[in-house]
């Protein structure tokens, strides 16, 4: 159930806030550089101590993590939404469409909509997949 509510809210059939802190990272995390800057840019934003996340998804995540995994499996599954959250920033870092953040998140802006089915197809995919393996019913 929780999974429909959030996949109608992410193709914008529903609209509901989540919990989030609504604030910016501040530009101080990438004092540790370009790489672990964006690092730690992803484990505070994956974890939700510093900004909002601009997709429910997450939080269907953590009901199944909270609701299947063992403590490995979960903090695994922390680790990959920390990394994949900074990949995120290192990308932003390597754009090279228009040599400067605000370019890229302009392309974001620009493909939201087709980001979203992507981000939400591919979340489906990989959730039926861990039911699959593990055995789920």
């Amino acid at each position: 159930m929780v999974l429909i509510a959030v996949l109608l809210r992410q193709f914008g059939v529903l609209s509901f806030t989540l919990p989030e802190n609504r604030r910016l990272v501040p530009e101080t995390v990438f004092r540790l550089g370009r790489h672990l800057g964006p690092l730690q840019f992803g484990l505070e934003m994956g974890t939700g101590a510093r900004t909002y996340l601009p997709s429910g998804l997450p939080y269907v995540g953590a009901v199944m993590v909270a609701m299947t995994a063992s403590w490995p499996l979960a903090l695994c599954a922390g680790a990959g939404f920390g990394l994949g959250r900074a990949l995120m920033a290192l990308s932003s870092l390597r754009f090279v469409g228009g040599g400067d953040t605000d370019s890229w998140y302009q392309e974001w802006r620009d493909h939201a909509r087709t980001l979203a089915g992507l981000t939400g197809a591919a979340f489906m995919v990989s959730l039926l997949a861990v039911t699959v393996w593990s055995g789920m019913p």
